[in-house]
């Protein structure tokens, strides 16, 4: 399975469908106990959910709620901080999940009670082989991750045949860029994924035996860029694929 964010109003029509299902975490007081035990932890506000991200968080959540129905099953998100996508499987009745992140506040986001949050490299996290049914990672691979390390250890988390979700930053409009110099958000690198460079992650996720959700999908095209972040204009890719 490949989507790409097409407009600002897929962005708003998700937001609006998260509302409906009672998974909207951006609604005012709707976090308000977690954030004052975070203030309380760490003197500053808890993050708000970005609503940029409505759109991944959304069809992040479907794609799991559709392919792995056991609330029992282990899940893991990747560079968990402030991922609205633990708060919405939490919602759903989900029991067994983990987010990791390089940030160490990342331990005491919301539903900390229930969600195992834990400070680790994603590449190299500490879990049990075989641990994860499903595991996301929305809007990080593009930040400096080495992919072959985060393959390998994809496939030692994922149980044969789990599901892995990622969102990136892309453009095929001719503005994408292979490393953007400036700014360096978190002060790692930056990446807006090309069509090229796009094809070619995805070719090195099949020589590691992982493959689309659907296998006969295409890249699609798109013609807007809706998002505009420290700069730059681009757009949303998201794949789900299925571990060997």
């Amino acid at each position: 399975m490949i989507s790409l964010l097409e407009s600002q109003e897929e962005i708003r029509s998700a937001r609006a469908t998260l509302r409906s299902e009672g998974l909207d975490f951006a609604q005012r007081g709707r976090l308000r106990l977690w954030d004052i035990l975070y203030r309380v932890r760490y003197r500053v506000p808890m993050p708000k959910p970005d609503l940029i991200k409505s759109w991944d968080v959304m069809n992040a959540w479907q794609i799991v709620e559709r392919e792995i129905p056991d609330r029992r099953a282990g899940i893991l998100d990747m560079g968990c901080y402030n991922s609205e996508i633990l708060y919405a499987l939490h919602a759903r009745g989900y029991r067994n999940l983990h987010g990791c992140d390089l940030n160490p506040m990342c331990r005491r986001m919301a539903f900390w009670h229930a969600v195992r949050y834990r400070q680790a490299d994603i590449t190299s996290t500490l879990y049990p082989d075989a641990k994860f049914a499903a595991v996301t990672c929305l809007s990080v691979i593009e930040h400096g991750v080495p992919i072959e390390a985060l393959l390998k250890e994809l496939k030692r988390l994922l149980q044969p045949d789990g599901i892995f979700i990622f969102t990136t930053d892309y453009d095929a409009t001719g503005g994408g860029e292979a490393a953007v110099t400036e700014p360096r958000p978190f002060g790692l690198e930056w990446q807006i994924h090309t069509k090229q460079t796009l094809l070619d992650l995805f070719s090195r996720f099949e020589r590691a035996g992982f493959t689309l959700l659907d296998q006969d999908a295409r890249l699609p095209t798109h013609h807007q860029r809706p998002i505009t972040w420290n700069g730059k204009e681009y757009t949303f890719a998201l794949a789900a694929l299925r571990a060997p």
